[in-house]
């Protein structure tokens, strides 16, 4: 594996690390200027009702998500990576506990795409059902 690769490997799992333990400065400084975040499916409304964040919003997004919604969330370990150039896709599980003491266990398909070690863009899938059925319930 080349270096440049190596590293952007390195830059999405510190990427889910710095999300896990909320060090959202340590995740910024893996974003490049114009950093975009997209989430999937289609069918799920967007937050604050943007097709695509920026890093700034994107930072800001995750920091109320977990301040507001959970105790703690943290990702886990990949089940499955896949790597091509300038990118890489990470299967993943969450495991977390709800403000009201629900657990949060969603799956997840993370597409990073790199210039150079930077992140310009992120693509999240989210276990749909299993996410909207979680935040009906009980206001969550």
């Amino acid at each position: 594996m080349a270096a440049i690769e190596a590293k952007q490997l390195q830059n999405s799992l510190a990427f889910l690390s710095g999300m896990s333990a909320t060090d959202f400065d340590g995740v910024a400084e893996l974003l490049s200027p114009n950093f975009t975040l997209e989430f999937f499916p289609a069918s799920l409304p967007p937050p604050g009702g943007k097709p695509k964040l920026n890093g700034e919003e994107t930072l800001e997004w995750f920091k109320r998500a977990t301040q507001e919604a959970f105790e703690h969330i943290i990702f886990l370990p990949p089940l499955h990576v896949v790597q091509g150039r300038d990118a890489v896709v990470l299967h993943v599980k969450s495991d977390g506990m709800s403000k009201s003491g629900k657990k949060y266990q969603n799956e997840y398909m993370f597409t990073f795409q790199f210039f150079g070690e930077k992140i310009v863009s992120l693509r999240q899938f989210v276990d749909s059902k299993y996410f909207v059925e979680f935040f009906a319930k009980d206001g969550v």
